[in-house]
């Protein structure tokens, strides 16, 4: 899926976020399709141990379990951080989803803030591994944003039903949410440079003074460490 996806989608909403400038995919890397991969062959090989007679019935399995395969990979795919001129689109640009809008105004000042480590963000903030609407982060993903915002109700603009059930309580210190956006190859601090930038055009400056000193912070893992590295959690 092309970065051409997350334009798309950011179009849509250019009436309240104004022209997208930036798209960052967090893609799964050559593991994850390679183990993609190697299991299409493990099923496609087990048709063959007793084929069928017709030759187009012994293609069928391998071509349903190729599509079938193909559709996991643009699903997985899809997951992009827009930055707009007047706020962000975090979640899946993937076909059938619609990613969660953010405008500046809504994000706290000084709580956004590139991250590294992400493979440590359950066990460092306590949440496991179940997924929730504001923590766009996968098994591959590796670094990111944190920031305290909206809930994902109203950043999502429209009813949903399952998507409303991984929707989080509030963390934040002040009783906001807190939301986590991989920004898969591109280094988070390119990205919150990006967004102070953005965020100042667009008139929220103490947003973009506090996001454009933010240092990187790294996860380490340790609970203890939560507050310190992610502002707004106690």
């Amino acid at each position: 899926m092309s970065g051409e996806a997350g334009f798309r989608a950011a179009r849509r909403h250019a009436g309240e976020l104004g022209r997208p400038l930036e798209v960052y995919a967090d893609r799964p890397g050559t593991v994850v399709v390679g183990a993609i991969v190697f299991v299409w062959l493990i099923f496609t090989g087990l048709t063959l141990i007793n084929p069928a007679e017709s030759p187009v019935l012994i293609a069928a399995p391998g071509i349903i379990f190729a599509l079938l395969a193909a559709g996991i990979l643009v699903l997985i795919s899809g997951e992009r951080l827009i930055v707009c001129e007047r706020g962000l689109l975090v979640g899946s640009v993937a076909p059938g989803m619609r990613p969660y809008i953010v405008r500046y105004e809504q994000i706290v000042p000084g709580s956004l803030v590139p991250v590294t480590g992400a493979g440590r963000y359950a066990r460092e903030t306590g949440t496991g591994g179940f997924p929730q609407s504001t923590v766009r982060r996968s098994a591959w993903t590796r670094q990111g944003i944190h920031f305290v915002g909206p809930s994902a109700q109203a950043a999502r603009r429209r009813p949903a039903l399952i998507a409303a059930l991984q929707d989080p309580p509030p963390r934040s210190v002040d009783g906001r949410w807190v939301w986590f956006a991989g920004t898969g190859r591109t280094s988070p601090e390119t990205v919150t440079a990006r967004i102070a930038q953005a965020a100042g055009a667009s008139g929220a400056q103490q947003l973009a003074r506090a996001t454009a000193s933010a240092p990187v912070r790294t996860l380490s893992g340790d609970p203890a460490e939560a507050a310190a590295h992610l502002p707004g959690l106690p």
